[in-house]
């Protein structure tokens, strides 16, 4: 493997890295899947020599991991493999193009998302794909990882936001998909084939993205409740009086409390409006709010004002971090779950997960992008603790179940990665039946086509 190393060194000087602590940093993401250390971590500059890694790759036998900021919550950026070279995107980070007219960009992967959001403002635009880890997660990895976040209730996921792709595929090619308009019908969907791959069948270099206009003007409230049922009615209300929310979030009396908001659970909901309708839709969302014993706590009557109030929110993963190590040290780890059910199943869903928690005696904290029917329970545990995880791990397959006897399902944005293999098996048995085999037929031969040689993040998904 030395030799493999030097032959790295000689291609990449000092954009290889074989330290034990950077190894460790880059073997892994922010779930607790654990992983094996990586063989070397390098950091291409442009589509060459990523072609020139993944032939490498393939004529010594090597496995290659794409990341990006490694926020995937599912184990999908962990190294789980030997002899494994990750490739770490962090320096093709360029806006290639912006198109005002067209409303569409052209970015390299390594770009963050807050980021290009800052560039596109100056047009009076935005790539409205929204992770709650926005500060930090690339547009690469959200693409890879199919994510959503805080402005699907309007917006919807990353896979509605990408016209085309540039792809080093397994055999060392890159090929270029998709196009730079929003109808585009040139064979077979290779694109959205690509979103939410999770990096299993070829290194992302560049994308083109559907942008939308900045809202212009903007109102929301955060408001409170005594229970998450009164919540929850507020949000499905909201939707059956046709009003449509861009941002639509909620945090449990329990997270509440964490990040300074009291012990209540809390709404969030922002809408971007025509100029003159402000107060009518405030009027509106105040008025369901306090049919259902709310109260509006905050204001605010443009999105930059509205980003403030939503700042408690965007802290959920933090304050849940902060209330397990508050319990168990730096013993423990958190369990977040990915799913998501139609607008009308969610109070069913909210109530039967509260219900799955009381049943496994564990404390289970809400959270999440209500507005699109996407939930993120979590709990926590020791990590030590082998029964008390085995315990936690059954929990959080049948909510999954839950999702699925809802019509719903069991990775909104998350994806499947380690986590979800095997829940995935019972969604897809669950709508196919005996057909079912054929279905992982199908995605195990696309992963042929793909990636021939088995070389890209081995272990996921299928």
């Amino acid at each position: 493997m030395k030799k493999l190393i030097d032959q790295l060194f000689d291609k990449f000087r000092d954009r290889v890295f074989t330290e034990a602590h950077i190894l460790a940093l880059y073997g892994r993401d922010a779930s607790f899947e654990e992983g094996v250390p990586p063989l070397a971590v390098v950091q291409p500059e442009d589509v060459e020599e990523v072609k020139w890694l993944v032939k490498f790759a393939v004529e010594n036998r090597l496995k290659l991991l794409p990341v990006g900021s490694s926020t995937s919550l599912s184990g999908n950026a962990v190294a789980k493999a030997e002899n494994t070279v990750v490739v770490s995107m962090e320096r093709m980070n360029a806006v290639v193009e912006v198109q005002p007219t067209d409303w569409v960009a052209v970015v390299q992967p390594g770009i963050r998302v807050d980021e290009l959001n800052l560039e596109l403002a100056r047009h009076g635009l935005q790539w409205p794909v929204d992770p709650a880890s926005s500060r930090t997660a690339t547009v690469g990895g959200v693409i890879s990882n199919g994510g959503g976040g805080l402005r699907g209730a309007r917006y919807g996921p990353s896979s509605h936001w990408v016209l085309g792709l540039e792809v080093v595929i397994g055999t060392g090619e890159a090929i270029r998909v998709g196009c730079r308009t929003v109808k585009c019908r040139e064979g077979y969907n290779l694109t959205q084939i690509f979103v939410g791959s999770e990096g299993t069948l070829g290194i992302i270099t560049e994308a083109v993205l559907r942008l939308a206009p900045l809202p212009q003007s903007f109102v929301g409230l955060l408001a409170r409740f005594k229970t998450v049922e009164d919540l929850v009615d507020v949000v499905v209300e909201i939707r059956q009086a046709r009003l449509w929310p861009m941002i639509s979030e909620f945090l449990d009396d329990a997270i509440s409390e964490v990040v300074g908001l009291g012990r209540l659970f809390h709404l969030w909901v922002g809408v971007d409006v025509t100029p003159g309708g402000e107060k009518y839709v405030l009027d509106k969302l105040a008025e369901v709010v306090a049919k259902r014993g709310g109260e509006v706590v905050q204001t605010a009557y443009s999105l930059q004002e509205f980003n403030k109030v939503l700042e408690p929110r965007r802290r959920l993963y933090s304050a849940q971090l902060q209330l397990a190590f508050a319990e168990y040290g730096p013993d423990a780890f958190v369990f977040i779950e990915d799913v998501a059910v139609p607008m009308s199943k969610l109070p069913e869903a909210v109530r039967a997960i509260r219900q799955l928690g009381e049943k496994y005696g564990v404390r289970v904290v809400l959270g999440g992008h209500i507005g699109d029917g996407n939930l993120h329970p979590a709990v926590w545990a020791r990590r030590t603790d082998r029964e008390q995880v085995r315990k936690i791990a059954e929990m959080f397959h049948e909510i999954g179940r839950i999702a699925l006897r809802l019509g719903g399902t069991i990775s909104a944005e998350h994806g499947i990665g380690v986590q979800k293999k095997e829940l995935l098996k019972e969604a897809v048995q669950a709508k196919n039946g005996r057909e079912a085999e054929a279905v992982f037929r199908v995605m195990r031969e696309l992963k042929k086509v793909f990636d021939p040689h088995g070389v890209f993040n081995p272990g996921k998904i299928i």
